[in-house]
C-alpha cells in the first residue's frame, strides 16, 4: 500500500489495522517526488487498432433460459413452461400469465442459479479469441434487480469457473450499458442502447426470438463474430477509435494551477491553510493562484485576505447572503468559474497540503498525453493544530511534523485514511470498482475543461458528507472519461475542527459515545440521492461502512 503512512506526534512507530507499521512523524515529509500508487486502467484508450469489445452474460455468454427452465420445473411444476423458441419478450415474466409472475421471478434467486449455468455454445471460446488477438474484452452484466447480492456474487463465481480467475477483473456490473465505453457490445437485449448516456458501441444483437424485431449488426453464433464485427483475429481491424483521444488539449496554457476552495468560519485554520500554500516547494515552470469563496463568514475573512493577498496569488470571492451556509457544490463551481488555470485543485477549508503536493503534481501531469484527462487524489493524514500559528508554518514547513497525529471523527476513529485502511483501494480504482467513492473534494485535482464538460458539481447536494464529492467524481469518470489516479508521496494535512475532542494517536475511544450521524442514512436525503444515481453504490458503501464502523445506524 502507501509508503507514506500517519504517524504518532512522538515519533514511535505504531500498528495500523492492516498490521501496518507506520513510521516516525518525521519521515512522513521527507519524501521526493510521487509514486502513482493506483491508475484506473485506460480499458478503452486504444493503441493502433485495438477494439473494446463489450459482453454481456446472461443468455448471450450463459444459458440462462437452460437454468430458467430446469429451476422452474424443480420448485413449480405446476406452472406451464413457455419453450425458448416461443418467447416474445425479453422480459420472461410478460410471457407468462400475471398468476405466475411471483413464481417467474423468485426462479433465479435459487442458490447457484447463476453459478451453475451452462456456457453458450461456442462463447468462452470466441472471448478467449479476442482476448488473445489483442482485443479489450470486457463482460458487461445487469445483476438481478431481485436477488443483487446473490447474483453478483454468482456472476463472479461462473467467470472465474468458465473462463479462469484473471477475467473477474474485466466484469463490470451495471444496469445501464451506455455508461459503458467501447465500440461493440454483443447483447440479447433488444433496448440495451437506451440509458443516461449516447452510447459510444454499436450494437451486435446477440439472436434469440425475442430480439428478431431489432435491426443491425446480428450474431447468431458465436462462430462468426470476426465476420460479424468486421474484424480479423491478427487485429487487422476495420474499426478501430479511441474515444479519449478525441479530447482537445486539456492544458492550451501550460500546465497552471488554480488552487479552490469554500470557506465558513475557522479563521486559525484557514490561515494555515494559505500558510501551507505559500510554503509550497516549487523546482519547475509553472504557476498557481489561490481562489477562496467566502460562504458568509462571520469571523475576520478580511483579514485573512489582507495577510495572504501579498503572499500567494490570491483571489476571494464573497457571496450574497444565503439561507444555507454550507452550500459547498455552489461555491466550489463559483470559484472554479473564476479560476484562470487549466487544471483545478480542488481543496477544503481545512485541509494543509504537502509541501510537495504541486511539485508532485505537475511532474504527473507532464508525463502524462495532454488529451487525456486524470482525476488525481492522495492519502489525508488526521492531525490537530489547535495552538498552533500560521506564522510558525510560514517560518518552517516542519512544523507540520509536530502537530499531533489523532484518530478523528471524520476519520471513524481510525489512525490511517479510512479510503486505505479498509478494503483494497488500489485494487478496486485500478479494475473500476467504485473508483469514484475514494475521491474527496478536500484534495481531488482535475482539468477545468472537464468540469466545464459535465456541468460542474450538482448543486441539489447541500454538502453534508461528501456525496457531492463522490457525484462529481462519478460524473467526471464516467461522463467526462477521467481516469481515477492515487498519487503517493503527495499526502495532505486534514485539521481536526476546533472543539471536537480530538483523541490522540495511541488514545483510547468511548466507543460508547462515538455514534456517528453520518452513519444515519435513512434521514440523510444525499444518500439517497447517490444511490439513486449510481448503480450498486448502496450494495458496496453498506458493506464498507458495516466493515469500518461496526456502530452503523441504518441504511
Amino acid at each position: 500500500m502507501a509508503p507514506n503512512l500517519p504517524s504518532n506526534p512522538k515519533g514511535l512507530s505504531s500498528t495500523t489495522p492492516d498490521g501496518l507499521v507506520a513510521p516516525p512523524a518525521a519521515k512522513v515529509q521527507k519524501t521526493e517526488g510521487f509514486s502513482v500508487m493506483a491508475e484506473a486502467k485506460p480499458e478503452h484508450y486504444h493503441a493502433g487498432n485495438k477494439l473494446t469489445i463489450l459482453v454481456d452474460m446472461d443468455n448471450t455468454l450463459c444459458d440462462w433460459e437452460g437454468a430458467f427452465e430446469a429451476c422452474m420445473k424443480a420448485k413449480f411444476p405446476e406452472v406451464a413452461l413457455v419453450p425458448a423458441e416461443g418467447r416474445l419478450n425479453w422480459d420472461i415474466s410478460k410471457d407468462y400469465p400475471a398468476a405466475a409472475a411471483d413464481k417467474v421471478k423468485a426462479v433465479s434467486g435459487t442458490p447457484g442459479f447463476f453459478s451453475e449455468m451452462k456456457a453458450v455454445e461456442g462463447g468462452v471460446e470466441a472471448v478467449k479469441a479476442m482476448a488473445a488477438a489483442g482485443h479489450n474484452v470486457l463482460l458487461v452484466t445487469a445483476p438481478d434487480p431481485n436477488f443483487y447480492t446473490q447474483c453478483s456474487q454468482e456472476k463472479y463465481e461462473w467467470v472465474e469457473k468458465n473462463l479462469g480467475a484473471e477475467w473477474k477483473a474485466k466484469v463490470v456490473l451495471t444496469r445501464d450499458k451506455t455508461t459503458v465505453r467501447g465500440d461493440f457490445l454483443i447483447d440479447d437485449k433488444p433496448h440495451c442502447d437506451v440509458g443516461a448516456l449516447e452510447p459510444e458501441w454499436a450494437h451486435v444483437v446477440f439472436d434469440q426470438t425475442y430480439n428478431r424485431q431489432k435491426g443491425g449488426k446480428r450474431l447468431s453464433s458465436w462462430a462468426a463474430w470476426k465476420d460479424v464485427l468486421g474484424v480479423k483475429a491478427e487485429l487487422d481491424c476495420a474499426v478501430s477509435r479511441n474515444p479519449r483521444a478525441s479530447q482537445e488539449n486539456l492544458y492550451p496554457n501550460g500546465i497552471n494551477f488554480s488552487c479552490v476552495f469554500p470557506s465558513f468560519n475557522q479563521e486559525s485554520i484557514v490561515r494555515k491553510t494559505l500558510a501551507g500554500l505559500v510554503k509550497q516547494k516549487i523546482k519547475s515552470n509553472f504557476k498557481f493562484e489561490v481562489v477562496i469563496v467566502d460562504n458568509n463568514s462571520t469571523d475576520d475573512i478580511d483579514a485573512i485576505y489582507k495577510k495572504y493577498r501579498t503572499k500567494l496569488d490570491l483571489t476571494l470571492v464573497q457571496r450574497r447572503k444565503l439561507a444555507n451556509t454550507f452550500s459547498v457544490p455552489s461555491a466550489r463551481n463559483m470559484g472554479i468559474q473564476q479560476a484562470k488555470y487549466d487544471y483545478i485543485i480542488g481543496m477544503d477549508s481545512d485541509v494543509i497540503l504537502n509541501e510537495n503536493f504541486l511539485e508532485n503534481m505537475y511532474q504527473f501531469l507532464s508525463s502524462k498525453p495532454n488529451n487525456v484527462p486524470y482525476m488525481v487524489t492522495a492519502e489525508r493524514i488526521f492531525v490537530c493544530t489547535e495552538g498552533c500559528s500560521d506564522d510558525k508554518l510560514l517560518e518552517d514547513y516542519t512544523e507540520t511534523e509536530r502537530y499531533p497525529r489523532i484518530l478523528s471523527k471524520a476519520n471513524y476513529f481510525k489512525p490511517r485514511d479510512n479510503r486505505f485502511s479498509h478494503g483494497n483501494i488500489l485494487e478496486n480504482v485500478e479494475k473500476g470498482w467504485q473508483p469514484w467513492a475514494y475521491f474527496y473534494g478536500m484534495h481531488t485535482a482535475f482539468p477545468k475543461k472537464i468540469w466545464e464538460k459535465i456541468g460542474g458539481y450538482n448543486e441539489v447536494y447541500d454538502g453534508w458528507w461528501g456525496y457531492d464529492d463522490i457525484h462529481f467524481a462519478w460524473e467526471m469518470t464516467v461522463k467526462g472519461g477521467c481516469l481515477p489516479t492515487i498519487l503517493g508521496g503527495t499526502e495532505v494535512f486534514h485539521q481536526e475542527p476546533y472543539g471536537s475532542q480530538w483523541v490522540p494517536l495511541g488514545g483510547v475511544v468511548d466507543k460508547l459515545g462515538t455514534s456517528n450521524p453520518r452513519l444515519n442514512k435513512k434521514d440523510n436525503p444525499n444518500w439517497q440521492r447517490i444511490c439513486d444515481t449510481i448503480e450498486g453504490y448502496a450494495d458496496w458503501k453498506t458493506d464498507y461502512y458495516q466493515k469500518l464502523a461496526g456502530d452503523i445506524v441504518t441504511l
